[in-house]
């Protein structure tokens, strides 16, 4: 006999069918005490006041560290008609009002015609998403907010005048220094208004 092999007790299908019911047995035994353990359970949870019993948790909800309202999104209402358009455009409305510096500072609002500038754009649509992350819904942590706060939205603030736009563009005077491309909503509206093929 080898070392993988069980032992041979001589029993034979008797035996077998001997362990098998002793397995039925110790199955309905487990389900018994299962069945206990949940009747417990649920008299145990209905001795809890109402009021301390946690909800699902909103996942449009700003976090505690929020101190303003934050902006509208697409994502409070998934049914909605919004695209991430909403998001982004709230997020800059938002973004001038809450984070704009003093006269001089980096922090620069973000101009009008941003949509009109491929990569700030792109930027932007991250910091939106990074923002909400970082502050919106039960993942959101303070480490992500701090960090949003120290290492994005600087970053930002320093390529927005630096890397993105004229500096015409940031006294809203906007300057064409790039090719406009349409944006994959509005790629996609054009197609779908397009008169499809007859036969």
């Amino acid at each position: 006999m080898s070392a993988g092999e069980p032992a041979d007790s001589g029993g034979g299908a008797g035996d077998r069918d001997a362990q098998i019911t002793t397995l039925i047995n110790l199955a309905e035994t487990l389900k018994r005490k299962l069945a206990r353990l949940e009747l417990k359970l649920n008299e145990l949870a209905a001795r809890i006041p109402a009021e301390t019993q946690t909800e699902e948790e909103d996942p449009a909800a700003p976090a505690a560290w929020v101190w303003f309202i934050p902006p509208a999104a697409a994502e409070n209402d998934p049914g909605g008609d919004e695209d991430p358009r909403f998001t982004v455009g709230n997020f800059v409305a938002w973004y001038n009002v809450t984070f704009v510096g003093v006269d001089g500072g980096r922090a620069r609002p973000i101009p009008p015609c941003w949509p009109q500038h491929p990569g700030l754009a792109m930027e932007i649509a991250a910091l939106a998403y990074t923002w909400r992350a970082a502050n919106i819904g039960p993942a959101a942590t303070e480490r992500d907010a701090q960090q949003w706060l120290h290492q994005w939205r600087p970053g930002f603030a320093d390529r927005l005048a630096r890397d993105w736009v004229h500096p015409d563009c940031l006294d809203s005077d906007h300057r064409d220094e790039q090719a406009v491309r349409a944006n994959r909503f509005e790629l996609a509206a054009q197609i779908a208004d397009e008169p499809t093929p007859e036969p």
